[in-house]
């Protein structure tokens, strides 16, 4: 049986909740909610939150608020918080998490909803493809080589990330709301990472995941500063405290595997930091030598460096070695 026919066979296909943070995206909003109300799902409800913005985004709710969208407001608090607000009003037994810039196909919900049904399963993940502007479908999906049949819980893709290294965005998600009740609500800390801590949350509890290879998410890539950059020593030590905590949930399972996940962060962490802030840097690859356990690292020929001097001091002299080779080889040329 074709699982997409499924919800069109049900008296009354479940409550889906898609819940939109928005801190001044005026520009991009109508193309985000108007992809929500284009579901080719029967029962969603659309909960936009504005995060305090100081752009036009409420001279944009009267015509949202005439196509069934909830409309809500609240003082500046975070992505999260604005997340934590649209899960106290929701209704639905399912959770889309939308940010106010991304697009979905029209047969997203429907198609995750039925899968996840069929299989029985409490989280579901799509293909994606980044954007610039309108062009939806620009990019190939950046991680068409992995293969997703052998992760279809949420430990083996957790481990999946820190040994193959790869990560999937927030609008790519579907969540039942029973597993979100197990895990908790969103940390209300502002942080670069805080999708990463919560998924990972959502991930570590859930026993079924649900996969759909065909590319129904769309992450648009904008310009200039976002709260997903490192750009401020406050968001590199909120980044670092996130991974701290998944470490400390990761180490919980008692799973060695689980270890990969955590320690990939902290080397991300590392990456992303070094130039701006040194010093947190050296705390995320102080973070990264703790953690005994291989990563997408280890099939590198100068890993046995960072393992012998650490990441800190080994990835420094191989980046200086680098360096030495391509100099020597531009002036034999």
């Amino acid at each position: 049986m074709d699982v997409i026919s499924l919800c069109d066979m049900k008296v009354t296909a479940p409550l889906v909740s898609i819940i939109i943070p928005t801190y001044n995206s005026w520009k991009y909003l109508p193309e985000t909610v108007r992809s929500a109300v284009s579901q080719n799902y029967p029962h969603v409800e659309i909960i936009v939150i504005d995060d305090g913005s100081t752009d036009a985004t409420r001279e944009l709710f009267p015509e949202f608020e005439r196509q069934g969208v909830i409309c809500i407001r609240q003082n500046n608090a975070g992505a999260s918080s604005a997340r934590n607000n649209g899960l106290g009003i929701a209704k639905g037994d399912y959770v889309q998490f939308l940010d106010a810039d991304d697009i979905m196909h029209p047969d997203k919900i429907k198609q995750q909803v039925a899968k996840m049904q069929y299989e029985d399963a409490d989280l579901s993940f799509t293909s994606w493809g980044n954007f610039r502007e309108d062009q939806h479908d620009s990019d190939q999906f950046r991680f068409r080589h992995l293969d997703f049949s052998s992760i279809t819980t949420g430990m083996s893709i957790l481990h999946s990330f820190g040994i193959q290294n790869w990560f999937i965005p927030t609008l790519a998600w579907l969540v039942r709301r029973d597993l979100i009740i197990k895990a908790g609500y969103w940390n209300p800390f502002r942080c670069p990472n805080d999708d990463g801590e919560y998924f990972s949350r959502l991930l570590f509890w859930s026993k079924k995941v649900s996969v759909i290879s065909e590319k129904l998410a769309f992450y648009r890539l904008t310009p200039g500063i976002s709260l997903s950059n490192t750009n401020t020593e406050e968001k590199a030590l909120a980044t670092l405290r996130s991974w701290k905590l998944i470490h400390a949930l990761m180490q919980s399972s008692g799973k060695e595997m689980l270890l990969s996940y955590p320690k990939r962060g902290f080397y991300v962490g590392y990456l992303m930091t070094r130039k701006s802030f040194p010093k947190v840097s050296r705390r995320f690859a102080s973070e990264f030598d703790r953690i005994d356990a291989p990563t997408f690292l280890n099939r590198h020929s100068y890993y046995w460096l960072i393992e012998w001097l650490g990441l800190y001091r080994g990835n420094s002299i191989i980046e200086f070695s680098s360096k030495v080779k391509s100099y020597l080889f531009a002036k034999k040329k």
